[in-house]
């Protein structure tokens, strides 16, 4: 009989940085993994650092995995730990399925593309002068806005876009385009002339970070996402819509979902 490994020790650090890495809820059931005792409030923790490939596995857990993907060497390791709410926890550990051993695998994947997405962040920059377009696309009334929308002869979104974006996406950002294209594209052009920004250089800035996002395995919807949060963090922009716009504009003059921006 194979000995029985033993468990590494788990920081509190750790177990916060794994708390954070589910926003706080089970990634199986969604409850909240952090409750307040109703006496005096304070926080109290209800979950548990689960191993999602089994440190000892029995029998029938290395047959139910045999062909199944690991995510590291080191299962003992923060590499293949994730927190789970304590009833999840007991059952994972002694019914688990398949198929929630495959959810937990999406999971912690999708968490280490989020992480190694974030730590590149510092060096994806994005001229903060482009926070001047949003602001401008505020100072549009209804007469500007008519007098330059796009023809639907030139848009193409649906051409530039897979299923993983989706409808909804599709027809806001078609929505976006054609009443904000040709004004922020006017916006850019004032910024080049007033010396503030280059165009070209925003442009490329963009490309630069959707291939980078196309590299890590990101879907359209995800990128599409990850872009808008990305515009928020760089330019000091509040407000999702006007991100979302900008980010349409991108979509539409081929920086994003276009097969040549991985050249």
């Amino acid at each position: 009989m194979a000995e029985k490994l033993r468990r590494a020790q788990v920081t509190d650090t750790v177990k916060m940085s794994l708390l954070a890495e589910v926003q706080g809820k089970c990634p199986l059931c969604r409850k909240n993994l952090i409750k307040r005792k109703v006496s005096n409030n304070v926080p109290v923790r209800v979950f548990d650092v689960a191993h999602i490939y089994p440190l000892n596995a029995t029998e029938r857990e290395l047959e139910l995995l045999e062909d199944e993907e690991i995510l590291c060497d080191d299962i003992d390791s923060e590499g293949n730990f994730i927190t789970l709410c304590k009833e999840c926890h007991k059952m994972y550990d002694t019914q688990k399925t398949v198929e929630e051993y495959r959810q937990l695998v999406e999971v912690k994947k999708t968490i280490n593309k989020i992480r190694a997405l974030t730590e590149t962040w510092d060096n994806q920059t994005l001229h903060g002068d482009i926070a001047l377009v949003a602001e401008r696309i505020d100072q549009l009334d209804a007469k500007k806005l008519q007098n330059s929308k796009l023809s639907y002869d030139a848009l193409k979104v649906s051409d530039k876009t897979d299923d993983t974006f989706g409808q909804l996406n599709e027809m806001k950002v078609s929505m976006f385009v054609v009443n904000y294209f040709a004004n922020i594209k006017e916006s850019l052009k004032r910024l080049e002339m007033e010396r503030k920004a280059s165009s070209l250089v925003i442009c490329n800035q963009v490309r630069s970070y959707y291939s980078m996002l196309l590299y890590q395995g990101f879907n359209q919807s995800d990128i599409f996402e990850q872009m808008c949060n990305w515009f928020m963090v760089n330019t000091g922009i509040n407000e999702r819509t006007k991100a979302e716009v900008l980010v349409s504009y991108f979509i539409q003059h081929c920086e994003i979902f276009s097969d040549d921006s991985t050249e």
